[in-house]
């Protein structure tokens, strides 16, 4: 016989509620365990970041044919389609994402940058790999990134800068990288970075930190060999 609780006892659950209120949180449970599953892609990650980097790897992505303007003096500044650039001699790409007024992560990664193009041309390696860092800033203009390239004393036969002039293509290609940027304060952004490795062939093949240049280094030349 179920036990009934008077209005003026204190609350308590009826026995009888018990098996479903079991049932439910059981329910409850389960639906939570496979939205978690959905969202680590099978508890392998632990962030949405880490959840791009892990389905690139498993299926590299093909960028989108949008056109670069690429700074230079003179009649050398000109415009290419970002595979065109990429498989004009055969090199893997490190690509990386900033914006020329930066005093943030982008210092960070340019200095990574930097060390890593020291050590492209010590090991004789300008042959077989390439740097090219996209700026995401509509306001940078060719000249920007002009000096932006000879303060970081870049070698073009290395490491190229360029702009996608085109607002709609601009957007394409971070929505197909997986590059978030937000407008802040006195005109930054807050966005994420990471280093690119790209094949000849415009295939976006694997994310690694921007805390890692080594990591992008091995992975850029285990693409091009």
């Amino acid at each position: 016989m179920e036990t009934m609780i008077s209005p003026n006892s204190p609350s308590q659950p009826i026995k009888g509620d018990l098996p479903r209120t079991l049932a439910l949180l059981a329910c409850m449970s389960a639906v939570a365990a496979v939205a978690l599953w959905q969202a680590t892609m099978g508890f392998r990650v632990v962030s949405t970041e880490e959840g791009r980097r892990l389905a690139i790897a498993e299926a590299p992505l093909a960028l989108p044919r949008v056109d670069l303007a690429l700074p230079g003096p003179g009649v050398s500044a000109r415009r290419i389609k970002l595979p065109a650039l990429l498989a004009a001699d055969k090199r893997p790409a490190i690509v990386t994402f900033f914006y020329a007024r930066c005093n943030a992560v982008c210092s960070v990664q340019g200095t990574e940058l930097q060390q890593m193009q020291r050590d492209i041309l010590a090991r004789g390696l300008q042959g077989k790999l390439r740097l090219l860092t996209i700026s995401f800033d509509p306001r940078d203009t060719l000249d920007d990134l002009m000096h932006y390239a000879s303060r970081m004393r870049a070698d073009a036969q290395v490491w190229q800068f360029a702009a996608v002039p085109d607002a709609v293509q601009r957007q394409a290609l971070l929505d197909q990288v997986g590059i978030i940027v937000l407008p802040a304060e006195m005109g930054e952004f807050q966005h994420n970075a990471a280093f690119h490795v790209v094949t000849p062939d415009g295939q976006l093949a694997q994310v690694v930190d921007y805390e890692q240049p080594e990591a992008a280094l091995a992975a850029a030349l285990e693409t091009a060999q």
